[in-house]
């Protein structure tokens, strides 16, 4: 029987990486360090899968989006580091029992491939909400799979019961997990940011 062994919030701001930051990560060197212990932790666990819900993939107001390839990739180019980048294998069994519980309860789920992305006009990659946490973890944890969500725009009960449809395809499964949930740390970084 497999299990979540472990379930963290993490947050997501490109500065903590150092290679984006250039020096600015200093100034937030509490939330660096928190990273860093998260990803001793999760290396100490030694998870199969790390599922991780990102509000920054594809949106939709219908639907909660998992990427379904063999694998995705992606980078942080868009913040000047393009040499950070990531490739990891999806755990497809696993995305499709995911799926499967959902639509037994009537939540849909689009399917995101190379293919599919187009006919919806995103992009198939790994995002900044992704890529930050895992940049951490991957210093310490090397060899698993991955479950890339983007939360939909529905109803909260709805994203209540994918959460225990996630558990109970974990459960079925025989594999180690731990599920990060990626989150924005502050919408206003700054006085002259664009957020009131």
């Amino acid at each position: 029987m497999g299990k979540i062994s472990a379930f963290y919030t993490m947050p997501h701001p490109p500065i903590i990486i150092p290679e984006v930051g250039q020096g600015e990560e200093e100034k937030v060197k509490a939330t660096y360090n928190a990273c860093c212990k998260v990803a001793e932790e999760i290396g100490k666990i030694k998870p199969d899968t790390i599922i991780i819900v990102t509000p920054h993939g594809p949106v939709f107001s219908d639907a909660i989006a998992i990427s379904a390839g063999e694998n995705i990739d992606g980078n942080l180019s868009r913040f000047g580091a393009s040499n950070v980048e990531l490739n990891l294998d999806i755990n497809r069994p696993l995305v499709e029992k995911i799926r499967d519980y959902a639509e037994k309860e009537n939540i849909l789920i689009a399917d995101i491939t190379e293919e599919s992305a187009k006919v919806y006009g995103v992009e198939y990659e790994l995002d900044h909400g992704a890529i930050v946490p895992l940049y951490f973890i991957n210093k310490k944890l090397s060899n698993y799979k991955v479950v890339h969500i983007t939360y939909g725009m529905l109803p909260k009960i709805h994203l209540y019961k994918l959460g225990m449809n996630i558990k109970k395809a974990v459960e079925e499964s025989n594999i180690n997990a731990v599920l990060i949930a990626s989150g924005d740390l502050s919408h206003k970084l700054a006085d002259k940011g664009p957020y009131e």
